[in-house]
């Protein structure tokens, strides 16, 4: 249920953002903007909020202990790497300092 749950959530996400990439940069050619709908009206990252649910779940599915805290580690390191990704977006898109305003909350609702 978690790895289809996170799954679920990353279309949600990829669905509401066309900006959506596995590399941090700009798309001026696309008129690159902040997306703040959908999803994206909830928690400013759902990508990377689904990602716990895929992990835990996959090392739940699959009765690997090990791999459950493995995805612990790796979703420690994506907290890391969102950081950087968000002082990017406040340094290259100005609109995105009003997004984290209107939307206080990185991957839990109600946490920032």
């Amino acid at each position: 249920m978690l790895f289809a749950l996170g799954w679920s959530l990353k279309q949600l996400a990829l669905r509401a953002n066309a900006f959506a990439t596995a590399v941090v940069c700009l798309q001026h050619e696309r008129a690159h903007a902040v997306a703040d709908t959908g999803v994206y009206a909830i928690v400013r990252h759902p990508f990377y909020a689904a990602d716990p649910f895929i992990l835990m779940g996959l090392g739940l599915w699959l009765e690997s202990y090990a791999a459950v805290l493995g995805a612990v580690i790796s979703v420690a390191l994506m907290v890391l790497r969102l950081q950087g990704e968000e002082r990017f977006l406040c340094r290259a898109l100005p609109e995105y300092q009003d997004s984290i305003e209107r939307v206080p909350h990185r991957l839990i609702p109600g946490v920032s």
